[in-house]
């Protein structure tokens, strides 16, 4: 007996106190304490398991209204791991064996009882052995249904493969979006079995997998771009995070969590679509409203100018008639030939602010060069204009059945009012006294930059959700197929570079 066991139980089944001294000399020679009671029938043996706890259980083989076989089935009752030795003077080979098979850990002859103290050593080992191995399993199963609890009661489908990426746990959640349950497919390789195509259909192979991936790199893997295929054979969109779990430094099995994100990529596509209506609406809008401006300054230009041309020369045949005559009179028509003049001039501005004539009639190029001369004039800032030489409204030089083409309106008039909303802006909030405009039409886009010394911005991010003139240029660009970058710092100014796809009207062939 180890020196470490101090007290030793022992129930002994016995009806000869003599043959019941001599075991437990025996015992005694191992140097610890015996704590033993002997019993002789099935209600004494009850009685004393009742009582208390044993290390050991020694018997007889034959005893007058008791015997080892009955005495063992009473301790397996309540007791499946004590050790239970049978010690007898008379029993045969068949029936010990007989009796290990039912349970039996041992059997010592009575006069061999030298063998006694080293088989019970040996017992006690051993179920100290199977006691520490029983509580690692009960803590094992515990655990286990600990994480089955958790993982059941997560909104994630989680399931872990090994490290040959066969499935060994699968939770409900996952039973629930995949179709499949746990038992159809543990030990089956899931790569195979829901993760063999692409979201286009095409095959997804092995070496291009992020989950396998995992066990050869050891990284986390994300996705929310990849599919999984039902029981039923849908693939179902999924975003998921695959982890490795390694032992010495090396990945042994994978554990992935996903999500089905059908309806998230639902309503993606719906907002996308949304957006996509919008800013065709908002396009329209910008047409109608350019389309409305153009009318109205053509009219104010065309009808109310004539009108006020003829009033105005009208006034100057009176003044001529009125020579030499009544003062009064002639100042009159003065006073009134000066208002027309100024009507005129007034008018003239307003179509102008409308949508300059030159726009349509001269293109984009002298537009801006007027807008740029009128910032000027009016608030005084210095500005340069800066553009390459070539200029798509005075045609492309290239080889067209049309003979020229011409700058796309759109594009044209896209340009124009960027253009314009950048130099109001300036003019409003910048504070500069220096302003750059450079237009180049170079690999079929029209490239904007405008730049100002003024006092910038803190956050363009800010000013972007709340400035609708820039919200305006953003949507003119998008509209377009183009784009809109602006960057500032504080005391550092403020420039807006704008892309737009170069398209040509009546342009039919190979023009650049």
């Amino acid at each position: 007996m180890k020196a470490v066991r101090k007290i030793l139980r022992v129930l002994l089944v016995e009806d000869s106190q003599e043959d019941a001294d001599l075991i437990l000399i025996e015992l005694g020679k191992a140097g610890c304490e015996l704590v033993c009671q002997r019993v002789e029938t099935e209600i004494a043996m009850r009685e004393a398991m009742k009582s208390g706890r044993w290390d050991i259980v020694i018997s007889d083989y034959n005893l007058p209204r008791f015997n080892a076989r009955k005495a063992l089935a009473v301790l397996r009752e309540t007791d499946e791991h004590t050790p239970f030795i049978i010690v007898s003077g008379c029993i045969g080979e068949e029936s010990a064996i007989a009796l290990m098979k039912e349970g039996a850990s041992d059997f010592v002859m009575k006069d061999k009882l030298a063998r006694l103290t080293p088989a019970v050593e040996r017992e006690l080992q051993d179920a100290e052995a199977r006691r520490e191995r029983r509580q690692a399993l009960e803590a094992l199963h515990a655990n286990e249904k600990l994480l089955k609890g958790i993982t059941s009661s997560l909104g994630e489908g989680i399931f872990v493969q090994d490290a040959e990426g066969r499935l060994v746990f699968m939770n409900p959640e996952a039973e629930r979006l995949l179709g499949w349950s746990e038992a159809e497919l543990l030990g089956k390789k899931m790569h195979q079995t829901i993760h063999s195509q692409n979201p286009d259909g095409t095959p997804l192979d092995e070496a291009d997998c992020g989950v396998l991936g995992v066990l050869k790199t050891g990284r986390v893997f994300r996705t929310d771009g990849e599919v999984f295929l039902r029981k039923d054979g849908s693939l179902v969109p999924v975003s998921y995070i695959a982890s490795a779990i390694a032992e010495d430094g090396q990945a042994v099995s994978t554990v992935t969590a996903f999500q089905d994100i059908t309806r998230r990529k639902q309503a993606e596509q719906d907002l996308l679509e949304s957006r996509k209506q919008l800013r065709e609406l908002s396009s329209y809008l910008q047409t109608v409203r350019e389309e409305e401006r153009s009318r109205i300054a053509r009219e104010l230009h065309d009808e109310l100018g004539q009108m006020l041309t003829a009033v105005k020369l009208d006034a100057m045949w009176l003044i001529k008639r009125m020579a030499g005559k009544e003062e009064a009179i002639r100042r009159k028509i003065d006073s009134m030939s000066q208002l027309i003049d100024e009507t005129l001039d007034a008018m003239r501005r307003v179509a102008a602010a409308l949508r300059p004539v030159m726009l349509d009639d001269l293109g984009m190029m002298a537009a801006i060069e007027w807008l740029i001369e009128d910032f000027s004039s009016r608030t005084g800032i210095d500005i340069q204009f800066e553009r390459d030489t070539w200029q798509p409204e005075l045609g492309c030089g290239g080889s067209c059945d049309k003979g020229s083409c011409f700058l796309n309106t759109a594009v044209a008039t896209g340009a124009f009012r960027i253009v314009q909303e950048c130099l109001t802006n300036i003019a409003r909030h910048a504070q500069a006294t220096q302003v750059k405009v450079f237009l180049k039409c170079r690999e079929d886009k029209l490239r904007i930059w405008v730049s100002d010394d003024g006092k910038g911005m803190d956050s363009v991010r800010d000013v972007k959700t709340k400035a609708y003139g820039i919200i305006g240029m953003q949507e003119r660009a998008l509209a377009l197929g183009g784009s809109l970058h602006i960057s500032s710092n504080t005391g550092k100014g403020t420039r807006v570079e704008v892309a737009l796809p170069i398209k040509l009207d009546n342009c039919v062939g190979a023009c650049r």
